[in-house]
């Protein structure tokens, strides 16, 4: 039997993924194969290379990282916030986080918005910060340096045909899937130009099992974390819809794929209403993931068991 694991998007509702990481490592579940798309391809990729308990910990490091420095870009209660140094849940204060001269995902360039405004660019936030991160923290050098069969699902940015990434160098395959069309630039990779795995024309339950993984474990925060309200700002609003999309699209790979897998469905932590773009909740997200993840193993997983019809089924 061929096990995989599959980490979809959902912005820094990402986090979650990590606590259900922590959780499956310590019941003993080890995937044969990882696919990541969007923000799952940089936890998958992570994983892939330490699949072990020690790995998951410097995983949480890493997304603690994050939240210490990106903030909720382009909103003006929050620079006004920060400037007055009152952000409760923050370690990093003043002017340079509310503005999100800190961040890694979101940096706020205002050369490059104005650009992006006067159509002189396709896109509002540049790459350059995260790839330093990335190249920093990532623990392999290229996919096929994986302790775990990898791949990364990224989009043909021309005519949205999902390409997957099964070698060469980790960190443009991560910044390609992780690229949200109109936010980060395309990243070329052999000749295409490659966007956000979450637009790809299948998901990564699809691919995995294209790839003959029988049983699959299905990590997606997004499918049930929903906002109590329509965000308020324009960034926060396309985020928003982009993973509602995405959540759909994965609702249907998840009923097709019924009949072929033997599918868990982790389930996300509930109630969480967080904004995909606010990483302020970075910690809680994972604790409560890797605590709901718990009582669901212990308790509940063959509930969302579907048992695999035959070979001929695929």
């Amino acid at each position: 039997m061929t096990t995989a694991f599959v980490l979809s998007g959902g912005g820094s509702l990402g986090a979650a993924q990590v606590g259900m990481l922590r959780a499956l490592t310590a019941h003993g579940i080890r995937p044969d194969l990882v696919v990541g798309a969007s923000v799952g391809s940089l936890n998958a990729a992570y994983f892939a290379a330490r699949p072990d308990a020690h790995g998951v910990e410097e995983l949480v490091e890493l997304w603690r990282q994050v939240g210490e420095h990106d903030v909720y870009p382009l909103q003006l209660s929050e620079v006004v916030r920060g400037l007055l140094g009152s952000f409760p849940l923050r370690p990093v204060r003043g002017a340079a986080a509310a503005f999100g001269l800190r961040n890694h995902v979101f940096p706020i360039d205002p050369l490059l918005i104005l650009r992006a405004a006067a159509g002189r660019v396709n896109h509002l936030f540049g790459n350059r910060r995260f790839h330093r991160f990335l190249d920093h923290a990532l623990p392999l050098s290229r996919i096929e340096d994986a302790t775990l069969d990898l791949s990364v699902l990224a989009a043909d940015a021309c005519n949205g045909r999902g390409v997957l990434l099964t070698g060469g160098p980790a960190v443009p395959a991560l910044l390609a899937s992780i690229a949200v069309p109109g936010f980060h630039p395309p990243v070329e990779i052999d000749g295409r130009p490659l966007i956000d795995g979450a637009v790809a024309n299948g998901t990564t339950l699809d691919h995995a099992i294209e790839r003959g993984a029988d049983e699959v474990y299905v990590l997606a925060p997004s499918l049930s974390c929903h906002v109590p309200a329509p965000p308020s700002t324009v960034l926060a609003m396309t985020i928003h819809g982009y993973n509602l999309l995405e959540e759909q699209r994965m609702n249907a790979s998840i009923e097709r794929a019924r009949t072929q897998a033997k599918l868990h469905v982790v389930p996300s932590p509930s109630p969480v209403e967080i904004s995909p773009i606010d990483f302020r909740q970075t910690v809680h997200l994972m604790q409560a993931a890797t605590h709901s993840t718990n009582q669901w193993l212990d308790h509940d997983r063959q509930t969302d068991s579907s048992p695999a019809t035959g070979p001929e089924s695929r």
